[in-house]
């Protein structure tokens, strides 16, 4: 099994659509602009989806992420909805109707449930979020949403006594581009650029997209070679995929990735990051580029506490308060405002996880740098 999928991996890979995945011929896509590309059928070890996603924001500073699958293959997607405390729910799509007449319904691994119209930038989003009415619209900005090209490849170990497990997941991010902005093909080719993709044609022509050549082996192989020469000593999941977006405007697009990996022990190591960009440029903005001075008392005072106030949280739940930077910030934003973040370990133990901090926009405002005041209008 070993040889075939690496061989099939390193020649070259594909990510294709339910509809050709059980036609076993081969066929071969050129153009000017990209090299041969020769559709490659997936084996039972591997899958692949195509998801569309949405950024859909409430009057109150809610948002939602709606990502539905378009291949029909029984796995319809995710919601992601972040409340205005930046709190994130997770909600499993277990039902999804056509387009512009059915409904969705989903549910989160603590049993909450969403209920709704299909989510679209066309009209308004009217939701029930565990028991509790909203309605979310598309936000004004140029960009429509997003797609994710994911892809998994799973394996268990020959050892019948004691099997162990590995997977590997990871996807493609691509900010959906009508109108061919060059500023927005920059982006996606920065949120990309660990596959080495340099055509941006390949973002904007969905064919290319889903018959990219050779995106993963360079990521894959190595991985699944040292589980393998390990004589499977561990169970291996490395995930780089779950993507969302945490604001839209007519001036920046915010967008955060998980990425996450286990390799045995008590628990896996995880970390969110986040990328914020400007619409007017296609750059990408750093925390000191907004802010005023990182070191300001009366700042770094604001946001502590904010910090010992969380519920649950006193100033017992971390450590080094006094000694907290800002400096290189995982920092993002929202229609609210600023959020400052800490991955685990940085503040706290791991038991707290992952810490944000929302300063809304008129706190903020004093800190930032003349040109960034009007950011969040």
């Amino acid at each position: 099994m070993k040889a075939i999928f690496l061989t099939a991996l390193c020649t070259l890979f594909i990510f294709v659509s339910c509809g050709n995945s059980n036609n076993t011929k081969q066929e071969t896509v050129t153009d000017n602009n990209t090299a041969e590309i020769t559709p490659l059928q997936l084996s039972e070890n591997e899958k692949a989806n195509n998801y569309d996603v949405v950024y859909l924001v409430s009057d109150t500073g809610e948002y939602i992420n709606s990502e539905i699958a378009q291949n029909e293959n029984g796995n319809f997607g995710v919601i992601y909805y972040r409340d205005i405390n930046q709190n994130l729910n997770t909600f499993n799509v277990t039902k999804a109707g056509e387009l512009d007449e059915g409904n969705i319904s989903a549910v989160s691994y603590d049993n909450k449930t969403l209920e709704g119209n299909f989510p679209s930038i066309a009209y308004p989003f009217v939701a029930k979020i565990d028991g509790k009415e909203m309605t979310f619209k598309a936000a004004k900005t140029p960009v429509t949403g997003a797609k994710i090209i994911e892809y998994t490849y799973s394996n268990v170990s020959p050892k019948s006594d004691d099997p162990r497990v590995f997977q590997f997941k990871t996807a493609i991010f691509a900010l959906n581009n009508d109108s061919k902005s060059a500023n927005i093909d920059k982006i996606n080719l920065d949120i990309n650029k660990d596959f080495g993709i340099t055509d941006v044609i390949t973002f904007n022509d969905p064919t290319k997209l889903l018959t990219a050549q050779s995106l993963i082996s360079n990521k894959m192989t190595p991985i699944y070679d040292e589980w393998v020469k390990s004589d499977y000593i561990s169970h291996i999941e490395n995930y780089s995929s779950q993507f969302g977006i945490d604001y839209l405007s007519e001036k920046v697009v915010s967008i955060n990735k998980l990425v996450y990996e286990y390799t045995g022990g008590a628990h896996g190591n995880y970390a969110t990051v986040n990328s914020v960009y400007s619409l007017e440029n296609g750059n990408k903005l750093k925390i000191e580029d907004l802010i005023i001075d990182l070191k300001s008392a009366d700042l770094i005072k604001l946001i502590v506490d904010k910090l010992v106030k969380i519920e649950g949280r006193d100033a017992n739940s971390y450590f080094g308060l006094d000694e907290i930077s800002l400096e290189n910030n995982n920092f993002y934003l929202t229609s609210k405002g600023l959020v400052f973040t800490w991955g685990i370990y940085e503040i706290g133990p791991y038991a707290i996880g992952e810490t944000r901090v929302l300063i809304p926009t008129e706190e903020i405002k004093p800190y930032l740098k003349d040109e960034y005041k009007a950011i969040f209008e």
